[in-house]
C-alpha cells in the first residue's frame, strides 16, 4: 500500500495564538502531513474567506484551535474562525478539536475584553462539544501532543483520501485487470463452495539465535557542524535485542471517551533503537546519528509478539508484564555501583 501523506488545515484565532498555531504546524509535519494554513494572509473579509473555501476543500482533516478569544467577526456577528469551522462540516471534512482546558488562566492580552465577545465564545465552544471529540491542552508542549493523538485517531477512525507519490501508484489498466483476476476468483469460490485449508505456521527462532541487524548512517546537526553516522551490521540475539527496543521504542497511549490504546512511533523509534545499538560501540554521543530499518523494527515487532513479550496493536499497553520483568531484569544485571 502507499504512504499516505494527509492535508491538514488548522484553524484558529490568529494574534492571540501564533505560538501554538506554529507548535501545532510542527506537529502536523513531525507526523509527515501537510500543513495548510493563512501565516500571512488571516481571514478579515468575505473575498479572502471565499479563497479559505477552497483551501478547506481540499484538505483531509480540519484542525481547530480555540482558547481565549472569539476572534473577528462578518457582519452577522459570527467569526470567521466559526464561520471555516462550520463550512468544514457541512463539507463532511473531519474536524479535530483541541480546545484550552483553563481559559481563566489565560491572560487579559490574549482572552475576550467584552461580555458579548465571552458569550459568543463560550456559545461557540459549546457547539464544538456537541457530538465530537475533542481534546484539551494548557500549554503548547501539550497542544503538540493532542493535535499528534486526535490525528492518529482520525487517520483509523476516519480515513480520508491523503496524498501519495505518482510513482507509486498501480495504473488504470493494472487495477481494472487486478479488479477483473478478483471478480473471477469470487467466481471461482462461489462454484467449489467453501473448504478449509490448514496451514502449518514456520516455527519461532529461537530466543538466542543469531540475527543480523543493519544500522544506517544519519545526518545530525551540531552547533554549525553536521555529522553523518555510517552504515554498519550487528550481529546479535533476538533477546539481545530485547532491552534495546523496550528502553528505545517511542509510543503514545491514547485515551478516546476511556478506550485506551497504544501507538508506536515507528519512524522515532527506528532512530532511538538504532542510535542505542551504536552507542553501545562508540566513543562519543551516537544519539539521533543513526536508525534501524523499519522492516527490521517490524521484523523484531512481530517476533515479540509472537513470544508474549508485546500486546497486539490496538491494546492498552505495549508490553506484557512478562516483558517488564525481563526489562527490570536486565536493567539489575547491566547496573553497576560506582
Amino acid at each position: 500500500m502507499a504512504d499516505k501523506r494527509y492535508s491538514v488545515f488548522i484553524s484558529s484565532t490568529f494574534e492571540d495564538l501564533k505560538e501554538e498555531r506554529q507548535a501545532v504546524q510542527d506537529s502536523v509535519i513531525r507526523s509527515g502531513d501537510f500543513p495548510v494554513q493563512m501565516e500571512t494572509f488571516p481571514a478579515a473579509d468575505e473575498d479572502q474567506f471565499a479563497f479559505i473555501r477552497s483551501l478547506i476543500d481540499k484538505c483531509d482533516y480540519y484542525v481547530l484551535i480555540v482558547a481565549g478569544r472569539y476572534g473577528s467577526t462578518d457582519d452577522d456577528g459570527i467569526s470567521y474562525t466559526e464561520k471555516e469551522y462550520r463550512y468544514a462540516i457541512t463539507r463532511d471534512i473531519p474536524v479535530l478539536a483541541l480546545v484550552h482546558g483553563d481559559r481563566g488562566s489565560i491572560q487579559a492580552g490574549k482572552s475576550e475584553a467584552s461580555q458579548e465577545g465571552k458569550v459568543r465564545l463560550a456559545a461557540f465552544i459549546s457547539d464544538i462539544e456537541k457530538n465530537r471529540l475533542r481534546k484539551t491542552w494548557t500549554s503548547c508542549e501539550q497542544l503538540k501532543l493532542a493535535v499528534r493523538e486526535a490525528l492518529d485517531h482520525a487517520k483509523a477512525t476516519k480515513p480520508a483520501v491523503g496524498w501519495v507519490r505518482g510513482d507509486t501508484i498501480a495504473s488504470v489498466k493494472i487495477l481494472e485487470e487486478l479488479n477483473e483476476v478478483r471478480k473471477e476468483n469470487v467466481k471461482y469460490l462461489e462454484a467449489v463452495g467453501s473448504f478449509d485449508i490448514n496451514l502449518s505456521l514456520p516455527p519461532i527462532p529461537s530466543s538466542d539465535d543469531t540475527i543480523y541487524v543493519n544500522i544506517i548512517g544519519i545526518a545530525k546537526k551540531i552547533d554549525n557542524r553536521i555529522i553523518y553516522g555510517s552504515n554498519a551490521k550487528i550481529e546479535t540475539t533476538w533477546i539481545s535485542m530485547f532491552p534495546l527496543f523496550y528502553e528505545n521504542i517511542t509510543y503514545n497511549i491514547n485515551n478516546y471517551n476511556g478506550e485506551l490504546s497504544y501507538l508506536i512511533y515507528s519512524d522515532d523509534s527506528a532512530v532511538q533503537i538504532g542510535s542505542a545499538i551504536a552507542n553501545q560501540v562508540a566513543v562519543i554521543d551516537a544519539s539521533e546519528c543513526f536508525k534501524i530499518t523499519k522492516a527490521m523494527f517490524n521484523r523484531l515487532s512481530a517476533y515479540y509478539i509472537e513470544v508474549g513479550l508485546m500486546l497486539p496493536s490496538g491494546s492498552e499497553d505495549v508490553f506484557t508484564e512478562a516483558a517488564k520483568k525481563l526489562a527490570r531484569r536486565h536493567s539489575i544485571l547491566s547496573s553497576s555501583i560506582n
